[in-house]
């Protein structure tokens, strides 16, 4: 059964789209063929579904080669890997920075975990999803999260190998094969669903020649609800309508058990035993949204029936009668009045 809908920020994609560019990819295809609106890059800290993110890379993997999560980022700049990077810059040593995006994780990605451990002589570094995605995804994402551990290393100066062992999820057709020109012998497969990095203190301990400025402003992120919580799946569907509403996007049930990567039957039942429905929701969700709205007189009625996902206006103000007992309009007028 679900837990949440699994989230990540949309800058997380930024890298990936980047290199589709400048690699003669389509943007607007990859994005489209993943379910993805463009709003990663018009709203990059807007959250968007991970399931989704996970799609686009390993549809980029498929075409451009199993190793694209590496190459990414080895070819993008150190102020271009996105918000991890970004917290990264502020740390004096490699350690010091991986327990900053640890700290700075619940912000980013509902669904990713990260801990690591000092043990004499070595850190040992887990990464997982909590989240189980097919074989194939789970090691395009969990690849990409090794080369952003690897490009923290190298930001201390040292030349790979940086890892002393690093075990993956191999992938179904090319198992870890196409990772040696990266790691050597270092790296190996595993039937755990995460990554297990050994790293030496003496490259986790090195300082960075130069401690860069943290060019992630901290209250983008503080004054938003992290993504990572405990709540009720309920509370979780609810937040994702609201997050589709405000994209002007006309929220589907379809579209929501996509993004939360299981089947509709489980989704459904999932929303029974919490006593509600996807209807239930969506209309709670409308309905706040709508007496939200309504306080902005310069908007009309028509035009948030449309933002709303309505048919037209008359299923709208139908359904506003349910909510407040009266018609849109007038439930505005006496707002105002009451306002002013």
């Amino acid at each position: 059964m679900p837990g949440a809908i699994p989230l990540i920020r949309g800058f997380a994609l930024l890298p990936t789209l980047r290199w589709l560019a400048v690699n003669g990819g389509s943007v607007e295809r990859a994005l489209a063929d993943a379910h993805l609106s463009p709003s990663p890059i018009t709203d990059p800290f807007r959250p968007i579904p991970l399931v989704h993110v996970a799609a686009l890379l390993r549809n980029a993997a498929r075409e451009h080669g199993p190793d694209l999560p590496l190459r990414i980022v080895s070819e993008t700049s150190s102020l271009e890997i996105a918000m991890l990077g970004k917290v990264a810059l502020g740390a004096r040593t490699p350690a010091e920075a991986l327990g900053r995006i640890v700290a700075a994780l619940p912000y980013y990605c509902s669904h990713e975990q990260v801990s690591f451990e000092r043990k004499p002589g070595q850190y040992v570094v887990r990464e997982f999803f909590a989240h189980r995605f097919d074989r194939e995804t789970l090691h395009i994402l969990l690849q990409y999260a090794t080369a952003m551990i690897d490009r923290i290393l190298g930001m201390a100066g040292d030349p790979p190998p940086r890892f002393a062992r690093i075990e993956i999820p191999p992938h179904p057709v090319h198992g870890v094969d196409h990772l040696g020109p990266w790691f050597g012998d270092r790296v190996a497969g595993t039937r755990s669903r995460g990554i297990t990095a050994v790293i030496d203190d003496r490259i986790m301990e090195r300082a960075f020649d130069k401690v860069g400025r943290d060019r992630l402003n901290p209250r983008k992120l503080d004054h938003r609800t992290p993504l990572r919580g405990g709540e009720a799946f309920s509370e979780s569907v609810k937040f994702f309508l609201g997050l589709m509403i405000e994209s002007n996007q006309a929220p589907t049930m379809k579209q929501v058990v996509a993004a939360a990567g299981t089947s509709a039957r489980s989704f459904q039942r999932q929303l029974e035993e919490e006593g509600t429905s996807f209807s239930e929701l969506l209309a709670d969700v409308r309905r706040n949204e709508t007496l939200k709205r309504l306080k902005e007189r310069n908007v009309t009625i028509a035009a948030i029936a449309t933002d709303l996902g309505y048919a037209d206006q008359a299923s709208f103000t139908r359904a506003f009668r349910r909510w407040t007992g009266s018609p849109p309009g007038q439930f505005r007028e006496r707002t105002n009045e009451l306002e002013a």
